[in-house]
């Protein structure tokens, strides 16, 4: 039998993570990979997406019968990840209980000063967990083990550190045991959320930083054409449509990056990118910025973190002010969506100093700003420095949300109203801005992410903990939930007819040929024109006019591309007096395809069933859909294409 290993993230909530969407734990996507390679059955357990509490996370690992329960963690949720081996202890004193992350991989003494903590994981975590695991199941001494501390006798016992991994690519990803229902981008109606890692590590030097110090200043990319695969294989597999890019720093490399952005144009697959970046990468690239876009990149975050120099070089954040201002309008240049951050509560703020803060940071204008208050991190460059000054020992505090620092001449609530204001003072500024903007996506996406800001549990909380809600911020609310963001209602096709055929052909070459505008008056025999198509290269999201003869009568009416999944799927929705929607589904192989065609029709009503009744439009579909499919066959099996 397996032995089965049980991975769950923390219970933890802080109000500004889980605003915009849920979130893939991809470290345990990797790590499942890699143990169930090696012999074990693996399972990942979400309890921070699902918003489980301990009664459920109990429950889960009494049903699971788990020999091993793993958790990982950064500093705000190391103590939830900690009461999450407590729990397997108490269930069974013989479940091995083993932790990793940022927090853990400098604080293991803390960890296993901890009764319920045997093994804590430091640094990159898929070698050497596999390596614990195998050793522990043949009752050896994890002392050959590099990368790992434990309890030997009344010592804590430290191998030497692990190299990283210089092949990222090798790595296996246990995708198929995620619950996908589960993860979704609140911003982008209809979405299924994933996450691509493309590189690991950052070559910089932040002081408040923790990624610099856990990749030690290292940098590793993955080939360009796996990360494609990858994300296409998720697009086609499971449906995921946004993505995020956690990379500290996916642009370090220009050619390899261009290079991605070159292979996701091609493939045209109809997604959206999440990432974040450095500003000097920004306008390093601003020659190929058009590419970005292209490819699927609609938000790009850049920390820029202070609005003068001398903070900036007080956190060793090596930039100067004025590329992140012109990063930022770059991105906006080229209709992408920019997010940053400022930090505040700093030993030396003022009311003054964020009052400057605040101003220049309307000047630099991202579509999301965030006043976040600085974390001394216990096992950060700077932390010696800050000591004195910190008043909060809770880790779940450093969450950047909460204030932990006093400044010397500001009191810890003055700081959290500062930032309260700050926010309040952005954003009726932006609301401003946004409802004369003119470019519908963005619109409504910049307005939806502010109702979800202004209604998280951050600003509700943090407002009610602090007293009466300001005016001004109650203003703001009150005009977010009556500003009307325009959605158009999924229409109710009513009647469907479905057929299928075997074509001789590869897969490859059917679905080229139905996808391309320029066939579709040849297979579609009463479709008489298609016109103003919006891309050159079809993709989700494609526009375009038509003309349709139905009953001796042209109608026209405009269409789109609801769904493009290449050599998978194609689906066009086509309004007009008989809104329709006409479904391509592939299967096959470099020698033949099954090719489904479904027809969705919505049927007439009163005034339209004077020229054409339930009966003679399902007659007239069920004949289009035969003749479609024999068109097709016959074309891609005698034709040159």
């Amino acid at each position: 039998m397996k032995k089965k290993i049980l991975f769950i993230t923390p219970p933890y909530h802080c109000g500004v993570v889980e605003v915009a969407g849920h979130w893939v734990p991809l470290t345990f996507v990797y790590l499942a990979g890699a143990v169930r390679d090696a012999g074990f059955e693996p399972v990942i357990y979400d309890a921070m997406t699902k918003r489980h509490g301990y009664k459920e996370i109990r429950k889960r690992i009494i049903e699971e019968k788990p020999h091993y329960v793993a958790s990982t963690a950064i500093t705000s949720t190391v103590l939830d990840a900690l009461e999450i081996l407590k729990l397997a202890k108490e269930i069974d004193p013989d479940i091995v209980t083993i932790i990793g992350g940022v927090h853990p991989t400098f604080m293991f003494r803390e960890m296993l000063e901890n009764e319920y903590v045997d093994y804590v994981v430091r640094g990159e975590g898929e070698e050497t967990l596999t390596e614990l695991l195998l050793s522990l199941k043949q009752g050896k001494a994890p002392e050959s083990v590099k990368g790992v501390s434990y309890k030997s006798g009344d010592k804590i016992a430290s191998t030497p550190p692990r190299p990283f991994i210089k092949d990222l690519d090798t790595l296996s990803t246990a995708w198929d045991l995620i619950e996908w229902k589960d993860y979704r981008y609140f911003v982008i109606p209809k979405s299924r959320l994933g996450s691509v890692s493309t590189s690991r590590g950052c070559s910089h030097d932040c002081t408040f930083c923790s990624q610099q110090k856990f990749w030690h200043q290292s940098w590793r990319g993955r080939v360009p054409e796996r990360v494609a695969e990858e994300i296409e294989m998720l697009k086609t597999k499971y449906g995921v449509n946004v993505f995020l890019i956690p990379d500290e720093h996916p642009t370090h490399d220009r050619e390899r990056w261009e290079r991605l952005m070159d292979i996701l144009i091609e493939k045209d697959m109809g997604i959206y990118l999440l990432m974040e970046t450095r500003a000097e990468d920004i306008v390093r690239d601003k020659d190929i910025l058009w590419k970005y876009r292209k490819a699927g990149v609609v938000h790009i975050y850049i920390g820029v973190e202070a609005t003068d120099q001398e903070t900036l070089d007080l956190i060793k954040k090596d930039v100067k002010i004025e590329i992140g201002m012109e990063a930022i309008r770059l991105i906006h240049e080229h209709d992408m969506i920019t997010e940053t951050s400022f930090l505040l509560g700093f030993p030396h703020e003022t009311k003054e100093t964020v009052a400057r803060t605040l101003k220049l940071s309307k000047v630099y204008n991202p579509d999301f700003a965030h006043y976040l208050a600085l974390a001394p991190w216990p096992y950060a460059e700077m932390y010696k420095e800050l000591k004195p000054y910190i008043t909060v020992f809770d880790y779940r505090k450093y969450n950047l949300i909460d204030p932990v620092i006093k400044p010397e001449k500001m009191t810890l609530k003055q700081v959290d109203w500062a930032i309260i204001d700050c926010y309040r003072s952005f954003y009726m500024g932006k609301l401003k801005e946004l409802l004369t903007m003119k470019d519908s996506f963005k619109k409504r996406y910049l307005l939806v992410s502010m109702k979800l800001i202004m209604n998280s549990s951050f600003i509700v909380d943090k407002l009610g903990s602090l007293g009466s809600m300001p005016p001004q911020v109650q203003e703001l609310m009150n005009k977010l939930k009556t500003e009307h963001i325009e959605e158009k209602p999924a229409k109710e096709l009513k009647s469907s007819i479905v057929r299928r055929i075997r074509i001789n052909a590869p897969v490859e070459r059917v679905f080229e040929y139905v996808t391309n505008p320029a066939n579709w008056t040849h297979y579609v025999t009463s479709l008489v024109d298609v016109r103003k198509i919006s891309h050159k290269t079809l993709r989700t999201g494609t526009t375009y006019e038509w003309t349709y003869r139905m009953l001796g009568i042209n109608l026209d009416g405009k269409g789109k591309v609801v769904d493009y999944q290449k050599n998978n799927k194609f689906v066009m929705e086509m309004e007009g007096a008989f809104p329709i929607r006409e479904s391509f589904t592939f299967q096959g192989n470099e020698h033949e395809t099954e090719l489904m065609f479904e027809i969705r029709y919505e049927v007439p009503g009163k005034v339209l069933g004077v020229i054409a009744n339930r009966l003679v439009i399902e007659k007239m579909n069920v004949k289009e859909a035969v003749a479609v499919l024999e068109k097709v066959k016959t074309i891609c099996e005698t034709e040159k294409l």
